[in-house]
């Protein structure tokens, strides 16, 4: 098995991918009170538009919805928080929540996410343009042709990107691949969660900058953006990209526990010094962060709702066993524990 691409680990764990949506999406506080009309039909040779469902739509989708991804309550100091593993690109019927994770979000009084998508500032260090040196040199390489060209096969806006660094273009096209498969960043999990939030006048917490982020979108030399973008152009040329981002959002659609926990096992990104290095930069120094937030707010009395990418998640560098380490009583809820398996 190729190993899982940069970008579909990427589009797996950084909320920042989630800009990258064709429409409204479901993550304004809007979407929970009245939804919008829907937009024009695409033509039959376009990808089919994500879908900003009708009132009676959007009531029948919350009524059924079901619970997704994983969800553990975390429990110290006499009270308890919640860690949730989403994913930053979704099917119009996995956005909102089930039962059981709407049932914490009632019981949170705080929501602690990647970034906080609708801070002006951070869309600001978001939306930066690319370095016109670094433009002109991934112009006269042919890389912002050969996006450009793919982008245009995706039947997207002109110019679309253009405003974006030359890193950002490249990501959201890997992104932007799975509406194929009708996966959207416009129902992105936490962007949906984040809409709840407003709604129910609950503080939004991020957990990073969005410097940080787009800092490993684009890359933190012009070397590696470079690499980056190297390898999108050869997973968007061959699908791989868009096969990848299929098999990481069925295993969080069907809460596939066993499969996120033997992640670095199955996903076969561990052969190099540069792949191993990848990841630790994308999981266990981002994981190690996060926790000594989640900790910080818990213990200062807050009943935190933690929702970030789900390979965050994964195995003994996960958030749910940094936790743990700690002394928190970490209690699986979504998926249902076996009898012998509840707690770590």
């Amino acid at each position: 098995m190729r190993s899982l691409s940069k970008r579909a680990v990427i589009t797996a764990v950084l909320s920042v991918t989630t800009l990258f949506s064709t429409g409204m999406g479901l993550h304004s506080s809007a979407a929970w009170g009245q939804a919008a009309t829907p937009p024009p039909a695409a033509s039959s040779s376009c990808p089919v538009a994500a879908h900003m469902p009708t009132t009676p739509e959007l009531k029948d989708i919350i009524r059924t919805a079901t619970d997704r991804g994983f969800l553990w309550q975390v429990t110290s100091n006499g009270h308890s928080s919640w860690l949730y593993g989403t994913m930053h690109v979704a099917k119009l019927n996995w956005a909102f929540p089930g039962p059981l994770t709407r049932a914490a979000l009632r019981q949170s009084d705080t929501i602690a996410v990647e970034l906080s998508l609708s801070d002006p500032a951070t869309l600001q260090v978001l939306r930066e343009k690319e370095d016109p040196a670094r433009l002109q040199h991934l112009i006269e390489t042919h890389r912002k042709a050969r996006l450009d060209e793919i982008a245009a096969q995706q039947r997207l806006p002109p110019h679309a990107f253009d405003a974006l660094a030359v890193g950002m273009e490249a990501a959201a096209l890997i992104s932007l691949s799975g509406r194929k498969d009708g996966f959207y960043p416009d129902y992105a999990i936490d962007s949906v969660i984040q809409g709840y939030a407003r709604s129910a006048h609950k503080p939004i917490v991020p957990l990073e900058t969005a410097a940080a982020q787009r800092q490993l979108v684009v890359g933190a030399t012009a070397a590696e953006e470079d690499a980056l973008i190297d390898d999108d152009l050869h997973d968007l040329s061959s699908d791989t990209g868009r096969k990848e981002l299929l098999a990481i959002t069925t295993m969080w659609a069907n809460s596939d526990l066993n499969k996120l926990e033997h992640y670095r096992e199955w996903c076969d990104c561990l052969k190099t010094a540069q792949e191993k290095a990848h990841i630790k930069a994308m999981l266990d120094d981002r994981n190690i962060e996060m926790a000594k937030k989640i900790i910080q707010m818990h213990t200062s009395g807050k009943k935190v709702f933690v929702a970030v990418g789900a390979l965050h998640m994964s195995g003994p560098n996960g958030l749910p066993a940094l936790l743990s380490k700690e002394g928190f009583k970490v209690t699986q809820i979504v998926p249902a524990p076996s009898a012998t398996a509840s707690q770590l």
